[in-house]
C-alpha cells in the first residue's frame, strides 16, 4: 500500500460545492481580477483576523515589500528578521532597497528570538520582521515592546501561519502590518498606522 504524503483533492473534495459556486460566480460575473469576489475575501479575512482592513495583492513577497514601503523602508534602511525563513520574506526586503539584518531563532519556537534584537539594532533599523512558521507564532510580546521602545515598525510575515493564535489574539494583529498567505495573499493593515 501506496500512502501518499500529501492528498490536496481530499482539501478540495471536502469544500468541493462551495469551491465550484465560488469559480462559477467569478466567471459569470467576467470579473477575474479585483471585483466582488475580491472585496468579499479582503472584508471576510481582515475580519478573520480581527483587523479593520485587508488588501489583496499579487503574492507573498508584494504584500511584505508594500508593507514595507508603506512603512517607509528604503535604501538607507535596515531591517532585522529571522535566518530561518523562506526566501520571499528577504526578497521582500531587499525589493525597496533594505538591507537585510537576520538574527538565529529560539530553538523551542523556531521564530525569531526576541533576545538577539538588540544585538542587531542600528540607528539604520526601521522595522522588525518576524516570521511565524509552521504555525508557531513568534514571541510578538516581546518582539512588539522592543519596537515601540526603539520606534521601529513591526511587519509579520504569516504566511505559515495564518489563523494562528498569541495570547487569545491572531496573528497578522500585533504589528503595524502584516502579509498572510491563504487562498489569495493579503496585507492586514492596522486602523490608522499607514495612510
Amino acid at each position: 500500500m501506496i500512502i501518499p504524503q500529501a492528498d490536496p483533492q481530499a482539501n478540495y473534495r471536502a469544500q468541493q460545492a462551495a469551491i465550484d459556486a465560488a469559480i462559477r460566480r467569478v466567471l459569470d460575473s467576467g470579473q477575474y481580477i479585483l471585483g466582488t469576489e475580491t472585496r468579499a475575501f479582503e472584508t471576510e479575512f481582515a475580519a478573520y483576523i480581527g483587523q479593520p482592513y485587508g488588501v489583496g495583492v499579487a503574492n507573498g513577497t508584494d504584500a511584505l515589500a508594500l508593507a514595507l514601503r508603506a512603512c517607509g523602508v528604503d535604501a538607507a534602511s535596515e531591517v532585522i528578521t529571522v535566518a530561518h525563513t523562506a526566501v520571499a520574506t528577504i526578497a521582500a526586503i531587499c525589493q525597496t532597497g533594505a538591507t537585510p539584518v537576520c538574527i538565529d531563532i529560539d530553538p523551542h519556537t523556531l521564530t525569531l528570538d526576541p533576545d538577539q534584537l538588540a544585538a542587531a539594532l542600528t540607528p539604520r533599523t526601521r522595522a522588525i520582521v518576524p516570521v511565524h512558521l509552521y504555525g508557531q507564532p513568534a514571541d510578538l510580546g516581546a518582539i512588539c515592546a522592543f519596537a515601540e521602545r526603539h520606534g521601529l515598525y513591526v511587519i509579520e510575515d504569516c504566511a505559515q501561519a495564518h489563523g494562528a493564535v498569541y495570547q487569545n489574539r491572531r496573528v497578522g494583529a500585533w504589528g503595524h502590518l502584516a502579509a498572510s498567505a491563504s487562498t489569495r495573499r493579503r496585507i492586514s493593515v492596522r486602523s490608522g498606522m499607514v495612510a
